[in-house]
């Protein structure tokens, strides 16, 4: 199965933990969207992303190759209860993404993979752990710059000093 990570599942240990065995399939890039903060949660002591929809720009990020057990725990840290729930945070759902960047010297090509967008609650700002999180993620897998200087210039809001190292709905 495939997956687009483009928040804090870019970050390898954190995607190695998770998802122990997965593999990079490249770059991709999600058309009209943008990464947006839209909801707060207390373990990341700020708000976590998803996808925003916003026309002419692009999200990018990460295809991994996953197994469907890979998919029950990325559900669980995501707040995923199935599809249609009321009580999601995170909604799974199928995009269209460009490929731009294979890791294995394939061609760039479109990709349908599986990806979450956010429930909005409580929109607030990243804490600096987080973004840092992305950051970190972005520059191993070689974003765009551009991308990553723009994530950079992200304003983060004040953390909490309790908050553990792992969100329960902590964004793709």
């Amino acid at each position: 199965m495939l997956y687009f990570a483009y928040g804090s599942n870019l970050d390898p240990r954190q995607m190695e933990r998770r998802c122990p065995g997965h593999h990079v399939v490249g770059l991709a890039a999600l058309a009209d969207h943008r990464l947006g903060f839209p909801r707060f949660t207390p373990d990341w002591g700020g708000g976590t992303c998803g996808p925003i929809h916003a026309h002419g720009q692009q999200l990018w990020g990460v295809v991994f190759e996953v197994t469907d057990e890979h998919m029950v725990v990325l559900d669980s840290y995501e707040g995923f209860r199935g599809s249609g729930d009321q009580h999601n945070a995170y909604d799974r759902e199928t995009v269209t993404v460009d490929l731009v960047r294979p890791d294995d010297g394939s061609v760039p090509r479109r990709l349908r993979a599986t990806t979450y967008f956010a429930r909005a609650s409580n929109p607030q700002p990243p804490s600096r752990r987080y973004l840092d999180t992305i950051l970190h993620g972005a520059a191993h897998h070689r974003l765009p710059e551009d991308y990553v200087e723009a994530l950079r210039k992200t304003d983060v809001g004040e953390e909490p000093t309790d908050s553990g190292p792992e969100g329960e709905t902590d964004g793709s």
